[in-house]
């Protein structure tokens, strides 16, 4: 089975309600966590990671005046229990109900720890605009459920928001890892238009003076090509065309 398996409203305020959907990914999957800290930069949190397949959606639904007003809350992957069905001879006349054991959210020495893409789903909504009604987001949080449970089963998984945000931070620390010289040495416009140029010092390593300093203020260091390419014909110039506004 895969799919919502169940659906609960509980009424928060007068006008203000929380659905809760229990979702069933089809099989269990690895729940990869990070940990949300505090005092620290967050982290992954290394495996085992625990194998679920259900998970627990929180959607809260306000209501003011004739609008209706859908905010996402939260995901949690979860474990649950199934009571048996009832039966009268052959026949099943009443389901067993589903019960929330664990949610896979516990708390650490320096902050929380929390399934790796749950992030996404608040990006997700904070990208929706918040303009979906209650179906609309429902179906928009469970298809990107299945997307992420799908590239599991593969084993070709979407990486999380979190993960992009560390190659993209790992990127940029071998970028300016000789300092901001070392990223752009190797860069044309650098070269042209940069005080510093690679192995080509201007003089002896040596305090410039006040007078010196003052000098370089308002001038670039540009190279006879692109000066060239810095020619302006005055007449293309179209406020300069008619100058009757200068007798004014």
């Amino acid at each position: 089975m895969t799919g919502i398996v169940y659906h609960k409203i509980r009424r928060i305020a007068w006008r203000h309600d929380r659905h809760t959907y229990l979702f069933d990914v089809g099989s269990a999957i690895d729940i990869p966590l990070m940990e949300v800290s505090k005092m620290y930069e967050n982290c992954l949190l290394s495996p085992p990671y625990p194998k679920i397949r259900y998970f627990e959606i929180e959607i809260d639904e306000i209501r003011n005046g004739g609008t209706k007003t859908v905010l996402f809350q939260n995901i949690f992957p979860v474990k649950v229990h199934r009571k048996p069905d009832w039966h009268f001879l052959k026949f099943r006349i009443r389901r067993g109900s589903w019960t929330v054991t664990e949610r896979i959210h516990f708390p650490t020495d320096t902050g929380e720890a929390q399934w790796l893409y749950t992030d996404d789903f608040n990006i997700l909504f904070l990208g929706s605009g918040g303009t979906h009604d209650l179906d609309m987001l429902t179906n928009l949080i469970t298809g990107k459920l299945t997307a992420i449970a799908l590239s599991f089963k593969e084993g070709n998984t979407i990486p999380s928001e979190f993960e992009q945000q560390l190659l993209c931070r790992s990127a940029f620390d071998t970028l300016f890892g000789e300092g901001v010289d070392g990223a752009f040495r190797d860069a044309a416009v650098y070269q042209d238009y940069g005080l510093i140029e690679s192995g080509k010092p201007t003089r002896e390593s040596t305090s410039p003076s006040g007078a010196e300093i003052c000098s370089h203020h308002g001038r670039a260091r540009v190279s006879p090509e692109r000066v060239a390419e810095l020619q302006i014909d005055l007449n293309e110039i179209e406020e300069l065309k008619d100058l009757s506004w200068l007798g004014s």
